[in-house]
């Protein structure tokens, strides 16, 4: 096995040398790294990598590959001969939030010894407008008509900020400047207020900031993951499987692998009624147990069969509650294969 080990390495070597003797391209950057250092007050950076044909043919270079969506980068010329220089210009944009970000670009060519080379960018950013929490959970107890939260914004240079307007993702949702901010002061809280409009649910929504000087893009954004609560609450709210092993039948496997239980609970402690429970997914079985004279049931979900891939889905079924007169849960069977 060595010597078959050590045979390959000779011929790789071997072709490598000849390919070098026929005349080969290099790619030879000026440096890897791109480091911006502390940043703020910007949205966006931009730099360039230097690079060089220092080889004996014609190098060509693919278009680069970014990390991520936010890096946008590209190559000129693709095409060098010996000696020639090009330029591989890109953009990183920075985001709202403080981070220390460290993003790559992946640059292939036609260099036989390097044919992919790693380019990195690193930023220690902190923005203008900063706020704390940048996300905010709401949740609107049933019998509540609104709740109200708090942020604190901060112009981090020191500055008066110049708030023009906070614009709401929802008509119910409504955010203004706390009184008694001073046009001088460099910090000050933001009131958000959620008030009750339509069906029990949950909400993912927004609030952006604009400033007078920068009317289209929000210099910052407070985003929204809450809960308006209605009479009928769920616990847990998804059905979740893990499966290791979807080979064993679901009869030969725990309870504890096949079975998973949803309390269905009244808030207000009156007797419900809930009834005709069906899942989107085949294979699933459902029973509602009454509990505390009707003013719970417990939903019990059982695999008769278990999945060969992950599934999802939801369990529906329906109240005599006016308000939720349906309700729905997701389902998820995540089958882990080796």
């Amino acid at each position: 096995m060595k010597t078959k080990l050590f045979g390959m390495a000779l011929w790789m070597g071997a072709m490598c040398a000849a390919a070098l003797a026929d005349g080969a391209p290099k790619i030879q950057f000026d440096s890897l790294v791109y480091d911006f250092g502390k940043t703020s007050q910007v949205a966006t950076v931009t730099g360039v990598f230097k690079f060089k044909n220092v080889g004996d043919a014609i190098l060509k270079v693919e278009p680069p590959k970014p990390s991520c969506g936010c890096t946008v980068a590209a190559v000129n010329p693709d095409t060098l001969p010996p000696g020639a220089a090009g330029e591989l210009p890109f953009t990183v944009n920075l985001g709202l939030y403080r981070s220390i970000l460290e993003k790559h670009i992946a640059v292939r060519s036609n260099d036989p010894l390097t044919p992919e080379v790693t380019l990195t960018i690193k930023v220690d950013y902190t923005p203008l407008y900063e706020l704390t929490p940048p996300t905010l959970a709401p949740n609107l107890a049933f019998g509540a008509s609104n709740t109200v939260e708090f942020a604190t914004l901060t112009r981090t240079d020191g500055k008066p900020f110049r708030i023009a307007r906070l614009d709401a993702s929802q008509p119910w949702i409504t955010a203004t400047m706390e009184p008694g901010a001073k046009p001088d002061d460099a910090t000050a809280r933001v009131r958000i207020e959620i008030k009750r409009e339509g069906q029990p649910r949950r909400f993912n929504e927004y609030v952006h900031l604009y400033t007078a000087e920068q009317t289209n893009t929000p210099v910052s954004s407070l985003y929204l993951y809450g809960h308006v609560m209605g009479e009928v609450s769920l616990s847990p709210e998804a059905l979740y499987w893990s499966i290791t092993d979807a080979t064993k039948p679901a009869s030969e496997s725990p309870e504890s692998l096949t079975t998973r239980r949803v309390t269905i609970r009244s808030a207000t402690g009156q007797p419900f009624e809930l009834k005709n429970p069906q899942s989107t997914i085949k294979g699933i079985t459902l029973e509602v147990e009454p509990k505390e004279g009707g003013k719970a049931y417990e939903l019990v979900a059982r695999l008769a069969d278990l999945p060969a891939s992950t599934i999802s889905g939801n369990v529906s079924f329906e109240t005599s509650v006016a308000a939720q007169p349906k309700m729905e849960l997701p389902i998820i069977v995540n089958v882990f294969k080796p």
